[in-house]
């Protein structure tokens, strides 16, 4: 009788302890169902976002066509055949002016320098110093360009307005 009592008194206990359990069941499921819809909420933004990046590129393409390059110069030339190695990321400017020392040009600055400067990133090892500079031309983009005249040995700078 004494193992009946305590079974019975152990009935309630085991019913709180069940009654617990079946809730957070139930905080679990209505959580997996917010969860669900926020993840196809998420899936639908990361579809419009993407959406509108591709179409951004497309405009962006139509307003600038394929950058051309001009005409490799040849180095020898145009007096920049000397052979250069340079790790260089920053402002344009300050590179063009070691290129035009080191190759006894002149460097002419036309325009208002943009008041955030024309980044170039260049590595190079071995490299003529005509090619070098052709590198940080083409990466002005819009904001300078960099024109090299051999007979007055000048090298121009020219920024471009906004």
């Amino acid at each position: 009788m004494k193992t009946n009592k305590k079974f019975l008194a152990a009935i309630p206990l085991l019913v709180q302890l069940i009654g617990c359990a079946t809730e957070s069941k139930i905080d679990i499921i209505s959580n997996d169902k917010d969860l669900r819809t926020a993840d196809v909420k998420l899936a639908a933004t990361a579809d419009s976002v993407s959406k509108s990046l591709k179409e951004l590129a497309e405009i962006d393409r139509a307003i600038h066509p394929h950058a051309k390059l001009p005409c490799p110069i040849e180095p020898d030339m145009v007096g920049m055949g000397q052979l250069g190695s340079i790790d260089w990321s920053g402002p344009v400017g300050p590179l063009v002016k070691k290129i035009a020392e080191a190759t006894n040009y002149k460097l002419k600055v036309l325009g208002t320098p943009p008041a955030i400067p024309a980044l170039v990133s260049i590595t190079a090892k071995d490299t003529p110093l005509a090619d070098i500079l052709r590198d940080a031309g083409f990466q002005c983009g819009g904001k300078a360009n960099i024109v090299i005249y051999p007979a007055s040995k000048i090298i121009e700078l020219r920024y471009i307005k906004p």
